[in-house]
């Protein structure tokens, strides 16, 4: 296992205690505040004079024989413990003394429009719910498009607090609103439908069978041509919601009654709760994309694909001072950076002759024999305007007059 690898599973483990530890200590604090509650009333109901030290000590003995403290010490020195294993993996996985600073590069963009990387920040707290930081942010850096900014984000969260909060009703009034934008044909969406099957399932265990029933009728019949078959198994969880975990009074069962349930129930997918966080997650997808935004916060992508590259970047800045180069001083990176098909988001092409992307002043182009080259490279091969030359991948003979341009969807 690597290195990196070890200090993520840290991470994941020290998430995990905290959760622990704020569970275990809310409990604790509950319990605590409800023996002083209990003290308190006993005093305030005692005649005057009456013994107060002995409740007093009464209350101390309670607490100390429920071990409430111990409790908070002992979860809180596991979560401490956790961060302390995390902070060693961290040492191994990257070194903390490295000058990070010889992997920046200038930014044209950010030299352009000063307001960019504020800009930047605040649509990210924006995105995160964090709506005071972010009109703090736009209000330091002076902003005049702070309600352009700010308004779509605001919408969207105001939704999403909704589903977290088990009411899909604003989320289905926005996906009938936007129709025409969420399918090709203006009728109900896909997405529609999975809210439509989300609040059924959420009927079916609040408010029975009936209620359920109801539901269905008045709203799959416009999807039931492209989800029938999924409609069907909807149909199936009016039989096996009694064996779901969950119930409508919202208790749970033991972790032996959870497996057999798992094991028996052929529509446990529909009913599981996570449900609703892929629903959250779908809607925040969706509208996103209709206000012309990216799925994932701008910053989160480049944060994380900073992190896969920073290695590379680096071992690179290393070998390039050893031969009396700047990596900040060159147009383009030496070597290209692979970091994975998650940090993909258009069609791409690279020149197999030059290894450089394709761009508008340099555009892929099609030889004769099918093969297809930068413009660039096509250039350099001909050594002329009126010169032929043969491609570099069979025997067939081109011209630069003869070359056709190519369009790839999605390629800047």
């Amino acid at each position: 296992m690597s290195a990196n690898q070890t200090a993520l599973d840290e991470v994941q483990k020290c998430i995990k205690r905290q959760k622990t530890c704020a569970s275990k200590t809310d409990a604790a604090l509950d319990s605590l505040i409800s023996m002083v509650k209990a003290a308190q009333e006993e005093l305030e109901r005692s005649a005057p004079g009456a013994d107060a030290e002995g409740t007093i000590a009464r209350l101390h003995k309670s607490i100390e024989e429920a071990g409430l403290l111990k409790d908070i010490n002992s979860s809180t020195k596991e979560f401490h413990t956790a961060i302390s294993k995390f902070g060693k993996a961290l040492e191994k996985a990257v070194d903390l003394d490295t000058d990070l600073c010889r992997c920046l590069r200038p930014c044209p963009a950010a030299s352009s429009d000063p307001s960019l990387l504020a800009r930047l920040l605040a649509e990210h707290a924006y995105r995160c719910g964090a709506f005071g930081l972010g009109d703090t942010l736009v209000g330091e850096a002076g902003l005049m498009d702070a309600d352009q900014l700010r308004a779509p984000h605001a919408a969207v969260h105001e939704v999403l607090q909704q589903i977290r909060a088990r009411n899909l009703a604003p989320a289905l009034q926005w996906a009938a609103e936007h129709r025409p934008q969420l399918s090709p044909d203006g009728g109900p969406s896909d997405f529609e439908f999975r809210l439509h099957s989300l609040q059924f399932v959420h009927t079916l265990k609040t408010q029975g069978r009936g209620a359920a029933l109801a539901y269905a009728k008045a709203h799959f019949a416009p999807h039931a041509a492209r989800h029938l078959h999924h409609i069907q198994r909807l149909m199936g969880c009016l039989i096996f919601v009694d064996r779901t975990v969950s119930t409508a009074a919202g208790g749970t069962a033991s972790t032996s009654a959870s497996t057999s349930s798992a094991a028996t129930n052929p529509y446990a997918d529909l009913l599981c709760p996570s449900g609703w966080d892929a629903a959250a997650r779908e809607f925040a997808k969706q509208a996103c994309s209709l206000f012309g935004q990216a799925s994932e916060s701008p910053l989160t992508t480049v944060v994380a694909a900073g992190g896969v590259a920073l290695p590379a970047l680096l071992k690179m800045a290393d070998k390039m001072e050893a031969q009396k180069q700047d990596l900040r001083s060159v147009d383009e990176l030496p070597v290209e950076i692979q970091l994975g098909p998650s940090f993909v988001f258009r069609s791409i092409f690279a020149c197999p002759v030059s290894r450089d992307m394709a761009r508008p002043d340099n555009p892929p182009t099609l030889l004769p024999c099918g093969h297809v080259l930068c413009q660039q490279s096509c250039a350099l091969l001909a050594r002329g305007r009126g010169r032929g030359f043969k491609c570099p991948y069979c025997p067939m003979e081109a011209r630069l007059d003869a070359l056709r341009p190519l369009t790839f969807p999605g390629l800047d």
